[in-house]
C-alpha cells in the first residue's frame, strides 16, 4: 500500500497552532479549560508565563499487535487523550520539571555544557521519560550547549493502559527540547529520535507508538510500514 501523501507527511515539520481548533474537533470548552489550568499552574510554579505548549497524543492499535518490533506493518490511530508540556526557556543551565499531578514530585537536573545526563533505570522515576527525550534530542540536533528549561507536564492518557502514555511523554520531551534550542527536525526524524531516546530507559520498541503520535492525521487511522523505509498511509 502506498500513498502520494507519504513523503509530505514524513518530511514536513510538526505543525504549530495558535488556536485549539487546529488540534481538537470537539469539546473545545473542556480542552480550553485544561490548557488554561496548565498555564495558571505554570505561572504559580515558576512565576512567569510559558513560552509554548507541546502536545503528543496517545494511540490505540487496530491491527498488528507487537509486530512493529520485527518490522511488520501496523494499523493504529491516535486518540484524543494526550500529553502536554508547558515550557519556558531560561538562561540557567538547569532543567526544572514539575507535574500537575501531586503524585509526581518536582525534579531538576543540570544541562551544563559537558555534563552527561544520567538515567538510572533501576529507579522508575517519572522524570526519566523526560530525561531520555532530552538526551536523545540534544544528540540528534548536535547541541553542545543546551538551554535551560522550566517545564510543567500534564497527561490525560491513562498510565499502564496500553495507550502509549510513556511514548507520548517522550515525544513531547523531544519536541520541547528541539524547539527551545532552535532546531526543529522533520516528523520522520522526530520519530526516529523518540524511538532511539526510549532505549535510554530500556524500551526497545519498534516505532509504532511514536509514529502514530507524531504523524497521525485528524479523523483517520494510519497504516505504517517500516520496511524498507518508514511509510505512512492515512
Amino acid at each position: 500500500m502506498t500513498s502520494a501523501l507519504e513523503p509530505a507527511l514524513a518530511t514536513s515539520l510538526v505543525p504549530s497552532f495558535s488556536k485549539l481548533t487546529g488540534i481538537y474537533n470537539e469539546n473545545l470548552p473542556h480542552h480550553s479549560a485544561r490548557f488554561q489550568l496548565l498555564v495558571d499552574k505554570f505561572v504559580s510554579t515558576y512565576g512567569a508565563q510559558p513560552s509554548f505548549i507541546v502536545r503528543a497524543p496517545g494511540r490505540v492499535n487496530i491491527i498488528g499487535e507487537h509486530i512493529d518490533y520485527c518490522g511488520f506493518p501496523v494499523f493504529p490511530m491516535a486518540i484524543v487523550p494526550d500529553f502536554l508540556i508547558a515550557v519556558r526557556a531560561t538562561d540557567k543551565h538547569r532543567i526544572q520539571l514539575a507535574n500537575t499531578s501531586s503524585k509526581y514530585a518536582a525534579r531538576e537536573f543540570s544541562c551544563m555544557p559537558g555534563t552527561r545526563v544520567t538515567i538510572d533505570n533501576a529507579e522508575h522515576d517519572w522524570s526519566n521519560y523526560f530525561k531520555c527525550g532530552f538526551k536523545g534530542a540534544i544528540e540528534a540536533i548536535g547541541c553542545s550547549e543546551p538551554r535551560g528549561m522550566q517545564c510543567l507536564m500534564d497527561g490525560s492518557v491513562p498510565s499502564s493502559a496500553g495507550l502509549s502514555s510513556s511514548s507520548a511523554f517522550v515525544c513531547c520531551a523531544v519536541l520541547a527540547t528541539m524547539k527551545v534550542n532552535g532546531k526543529l527536525l522533520s516528523k520522520r526524524d522526530v520519530v526516529a529520535t523518540a524511538v532511539a531516546s526510549e532505549r535510554y530507559i530500556g524500551t526497545n520498541g519498534g516505532g509504532m507508538d511514536q509514529t502514530t503520535s507524531i504523524m497521525s492525521q485528524s479523523q483517520s487511522a494510519v497504516f505504517i510500514e517500516f520496511d524498507p523505509v518508514l511509510q505512512i498511509t492515512p
